[in-house]
């Protein structure tokens, strides 16, 4: 065995040149890792900006469309490197924030829930070739924008060059299509292909706070949000609501939430001598359970049909409450409720599986 000193030039050279084949291999894995990290950083700030101050600096709407149609693709994909990277809800420290965790725990940002529901799908197969999704959220325009929950799921899990999301919901997020129009979503999916559903009800917080307000584009003063669910409270609450002959049925799916509505409130009285928001939060929370015993019946009967499960493969229901927030500050929040899979064989939760981590009081999952 020869000794460095005794090695010729001849034969020392290929040694060195391996040696520094090997350091630079070494330095630039490093710089990888540190370049991805820094966007990856970089992007969960652009995604979400924290306000340091309580002066927010106005962003324009085209703008946040732009980033998020270039950065949610990006930005789900090396979440995969560790989807459960945070169970807070990760909003600065604004009254908003302190209203979704006080009223709404457990709630995420939409992105970080995309992510999550994302990697659960793609465990069980979910992939463009396969997957139509459903939606019984409200028609409001607000739930469907660029970064939404939405449109984050439907960028990643659908094909869309041909196929997009069908809209089961009506006024306040009510499977108000029926059973035909569920057997329509059906008829859609692909061939032994897999359905997915989002439904739950959406509320509005302003940036000071205040529940069942937002402030949309183009308008200088904050609106309601639900404001279905706000307008049938509002209804319930003055002792107004009475079914208006006049309209001859046309105003049906309003008239079906505050007559559906009004039941449930039944400790609304007690709920009111805490404050207004805390009112709303219930009243919310009554809107998801009306949303999910209607789509629970017509899922019942449409699985229960000859030939359902030759056409279908897999049902997953995603549902919770939609937190909106006006779009040139931040991003929407979503609290999950429920996330289970239905197959020929049964019904399976997966919601422990996927959103076991949170603070989400047990009693409402």
């Amino acid at each position: 065995c020869k000794t460095a000193s005794s090695m010729t030039s001849l034969e020392i050279m290929p040694l060195v040149n391996h040696r520094r084949r090997s350091k630079m291999f070494r330095h630039r894995i490093i710089w990888f890792i540190i370049a991805f990290l820094c966007l990856h950083v970089s992007l969960s700030y652009v995604v979400l900006p924290r306000h340091t101050s309580s002066k927010i600096e106005e962003v324009q709407p085209e703008s946040i469309a732009r980033q998020a149609r270039i950065i949610t693709p990006i930005s789900i994909f090396t979440s995969l490197f560790h989807p459960h990277a945070s169970a807070a809800i990760e909003t600065e420290d604004t009254a908003f924030g302190v209203s979704v965790e006080k009223y709404f725990p457990g709630a995420l940002r939409s992105s970080l829930i995309g992510r999550r529901v994302i990697r659960a799908l793609r465990n069980r197969d979910y992939n463009p070739r396969n997957t139509l999704i459903g939606s019984s959220v409200c028609v409001d325009e607000i739930n469907e924008h660029p970064n939404s929950l939405l449109l984050q799921l439907e960028s990643s899990l659908v094909d869309a060059k041909n196929a997009g999301i069908f809209h089961l919901g009506g006024l306040g997020g009510l499977p108000f299509v029926g059973v035909t129009g569920f057997g329509a979503f059906v008829q859609h999916c692909p061939d032994q292909g897999k359905l997915v559903v989002v439904f739950g009800p959406h509320i509005g917080i302003s940036e000071s706070g205040q529940l069942g307000k937002i402030k949309r584009t183009g308008m200088k003063g904050e609106t309601a949000s639900c404001g279905a669910a706000m307008a049938a409270y509002q209804a319930i609450s003055n002792g107004t609501a009475k079914k208006d002959n006049s309209r001859k049925g046309l105003d049906f799916q309003q008239e079906y939430i505050i007559e559906n509505l009004k039941k449930k409130l039944k400790t609304l009285a007690k709920e009111e001598e805490t404050g207004g928001d805390r009112s709303i939060a219930l009243v919310t929370g009554k809107m998801y359970d009306l949303i999910w015993e209607m789509l629970k019946s017509e899922i019942d009967i449409i699985t229960s049909t000859s030939g359902f499960w030759d056409k279908v493969n897999e049902i997953t229901l995603l549902g919770g409450i939609i937190i909106n927030r006006s779009a040139s500050i931040g991003e929407d929040c979503f609290q999950a409720l429920n996330m289970r899979t239905i197959t020929e064989r049964g019904e399976t939760s997966i919601y422990n599986e996927v959103f076991g981590d949170l603070s989400t009081p047990r009693d409402r999952v």
